[in-house]
């Protein structure tokens, strides 16, 4: 399951208590904070892309959207000249299976846009909701880092390849 988050939607919600920072860049980071942290989106299996808005566009750029990583989330910026609105509805609409996508908005003109794909939607509230339930908690705190995997690995590798 791939969920599909409009950033500044849900920062900008009844919820925005959540992601209290004196900058945008900490209001974003706390976003992230909070889905790594608290798991909104359950399953560890559960993929989670971010997308915001970028007001400015380099006009040496192509028209297109840059993509980044905080930690396990995929972060993607719109280019100032294609939206995040849009963004979100092309990865829907060009995804090889819609119906395992789930867009997280209270945008109603992306929810009817991304309908017709057969892409699911959420509403803000309820994904925030599901964030205290404590088996999504658990699931993060017992999530390893990549860099503990990779010296269990090795430790493996010694143990059992020579």
């Amino acid at each position: 399951m791939l969920y599909i988050i409009d950033g500044y939607n849900i920062i900008n919600s009844n919820f925005n208590f959540l992601f209290q920072a004196p900058t945008l860049e900490g209001k974003r980071t706390k976003l992230f904070e909070f889905i790594i942290e608290r798991r909104p989106h359950g399953s560890l299996n559960n993929q989670i892309t971010v997308v915001f808005d970028c007001k400015s566009k380099n006009p040496y750029e192509t028209d297109t959207y840059n993509r980044t990583h905080f930690k396990e989330i995929e972060v993607i910026f719109s280019d100032g000249v294609l939206l995040a609105d849009d963004i979100i509805v092309e990865l829907c609409d060009e995804a090889a299976h819609p119906a395992q996508i789930t867009v997280v908005t209270n945008d109603k003109g992306i929810h009817r846009r991304i309908s017709l794909s057969g892409a699911k939607h959420e509403s803000v509230e309820k994904f925030i909701s599901k964030a205290n339930k404590s088996k999504n908690i658990k699931k993060a705190q017992e999530r390893l880092s990549s860099e503990v995997r990779e010296k269990i690995n090795k430790e493996f590798e010694k143990i059992w390849i020579k």
